[in-house]
């Protein structure tokens, strides 16, 4: 299909990364020193033997990615690298140096620029990561934030998308929904009313990156493939069976979905349901575990120490099936639906 002469807009990002990597042909997925390049959440690349070097790229853009009425400069540079460290993490790696990119409207003051470095410093420090460089320019619109991160991983603990195999079952670290929440309620100025709203808020505002989570699931032994939950649980599942040639069933009423969220769905008249399937920047973890019997109270042994390490839980919300049978939601009465992919989309508005 020749997608020259269309608006971006109408083909989507994913088909247009997947053209532009047909146009980029061989260097888009091999060459010396590549393992995995365009295709996952991060390139993997021969650092030394033994090791692999991961490597990825997210940019944030006023307007697009967060709104300067509700976000404090200290809150978007800590969310800008906290999407980063995410796609390190749902490689398995260890998140360990970044280099940042601004597009700078020349009306900003230098302490908003502070600020800004600061909420990334801090987050940065958390998790030992060193900023080793970037650019600045001049930016005619909004504020661009573009930053690159590295990280490593053992050579056999990479998590990729397509390591999903029949009969894992499904886990997601957290809870589903919170950031969509978060964000509707900020965009109606905090109403209705709600007294865990907070929780909400810092799940848009403030996201943590699970990246002690996916280390400490990388050295169970048990993870097959993982993704972070950035567009949403539904398009990441859809890419983890895609790109692992099977199939999906997921139980709705497994779908770990907190009271704050519950409460404001029902007060804005919404299912939390669709938060939670197609909201986006939850940037909790998806991963595909082997699940057989002989392995179950490793599962649980393996939920029990993340809950106790990180205060994060781990809950169990479908299996892994043959490709014939496609994604399907499971709905308490039985009922079955076709779950396609959806969430958020950088060049359709929504």
């Amino acid at each position: 299909m020749d997608f020259r002469n269309r608006p971006i807009k109408d083909i989507g990002e994913f088909a247009l990364i997947e053209h532009l990597a047909g146009v980029l042909g061989s260097t888009a997925y091999g060459g010396e020193g590549v393992i995995r390049g365009i295709g996952d959440d991060a390139a993997v690349l021969q650092q030394s033997p033994g090791s692999r070097l991961l490597a990825s790229c997210d940019m944030l853009m006023e307007g697009r990615h967060f709104d300067l009425d509700y976000f404090t400069p200290w809150q978007v540079g800590w969310k800008a690298l906290a999407v980063n460290l995410s796609d390190i993490a749902a490689m398995g790696g260890r998140p360990r140096w970044a280099l940042v990119s601004l597009g700078l409207p020349p009306t900003l003051t230098v302490g908003f620029i502070e600020d800004l470095y600061k909420g990334m410093a801090e987050l940065a420090d958390r998790y030992e990561v060193i900023i080793v460089g970037g650019d600045t320019c001049s930016s005619p619109g909004g504020l661009v934030i573009d930053i690159a991160i590295l990280g490593e991983a053992s050579r056999y603990e990479v998590a990729y998308r397509s390591g999903a195999q029949e009969n894992d079952i499904l886990m997601v670290t957290g809870y589903l929904g919170q950031a969509a929440a978060g964000l509707a309620h900020l965009k109606k100025g905090k109403e209705p009313f709600l007294p865990e709203a907070d929780v909400l808020h810092q799940a848009h505002l403030v996201p943590e990156p699970r990246v002690e989570q996916a280390l400490e699931l990388m050295r169970s032994d048990l993870v097959g493939a993982m993704n972070d939950l950035s567009d949403g649980l539904a398009t990441e599942l859809y890419e983890i069976v895609q790109a692992s040639g099977c199939g999906a069933r997921i139980w709705a009423d497994r779908l770990p979905i907190d009271n704050p969220t519950e409460q404001l769905a029902r007060q804005l008249g919404v299912d939390p349901l669709d938060w939670a399937l197609f909201g986006g920047e939850d940037f909790e973890l998806l991963a595909t575990v082997k699940g057989n019997k002989g392995l179950s109270l490793k599962v649980k042994g393996l939920a029990q120490a993340i809950k106790s390490m990180t205060g994060t839980p781990l809950s169990i919300i479908g299996s892994i099936v043959p490709q014939y049978e496609g994604i399907a939601i499971v709905y308490p009465d039985g009922r079955e639906a076709e779950l396609k992919p959806g969430g958020y989309n950088h060049f359709s508005g929504g």
